[in-house]
């Protein structure tokens, strides 16, 4: 029975020792190889920004079983690359087409502008997996789509369109010879997503 009780508080000591161990043990140095960057091309693009978008949203999303709910602000842009306007001359009236327009999604840089409110494991209640930092990033990037088409669905991406074609008018005409007539064109149909 001694024997027992020794080999009892022997276990306990070394559980504890381990977890001393464990517990005031300095995490290895990871040193990480990164390449230096190298720019393949630089394009410079002239372009009218007729819309910007400042938007808080909530998130309730599930990857590979995991859920989560987060809110998160976006900003976001309606733009046009003027470089790319077609242009076509029909005696004196210059036909302009205006180009499609370029929805840009991004994350608000600022502090607290995306919050995790609440994460939890929909398989497994017992020992819950957590959610990956690549999986976070790919719920981000499907809501990134669904906040565009959400976009379109609003009327921005019509209305920035809209005002896109009142802004070129009288630039264009400045632009061109007394007694020109500036056409602009909008060959998007009203509301087409890309």
């Amino acid at each position: 029975m001694k024997w027992i009780r020794t080999l009892i508080i022997a276990a306990a000591l070394v559980a504890v020792g381990c977890i001393v161990w464990w517990c005031t043990r300095t995490p290895e140095n990871v040193s990480y190889k990164t390449q230096s960057a190298k720019v393949k091309a630089i394009s410079n693009m002239v372009e009218l920004c007729t819309t910007d978008i400042h938007e808080e949203i909530p998130i309730k999303d599930s990857i590979n079983g995991k859920w989560i709910v987060a809110r998160q602000v976006v900003e976001g842009r309606i733009r046009f690359d003027i470089e790319r306007l077609k242009t076509e001359t029909q005696g004196d009236t210059l036909i302009v087409y205006l180009p499609r327009e370029r929805v840009d999604i991004l994350e608000n840089a600022s502090p607290n502008a995306y919050q995790v409110l609440d994460t939890w494991d929909g398989k497994s209640m017992m020992f819950p997996r957590t959610l990956t930092a690549a999986e976070e990033n790919a719920v981000k990037k499907r809501w990134q789509n669904r906040i565009r088409k959400k976009l379109y669905a609003r009327g921005y991406v019509k209305r920035a369109r809209h005002e896109a074609v009142n802004t070129l008018i009288p630039l264009i005409t400045a632009m061109q010879a007394p007694g020109t007539t500036v056409m602009i064109i909008d060959p998007t149909p009203a509301g087409s997503f890309y």
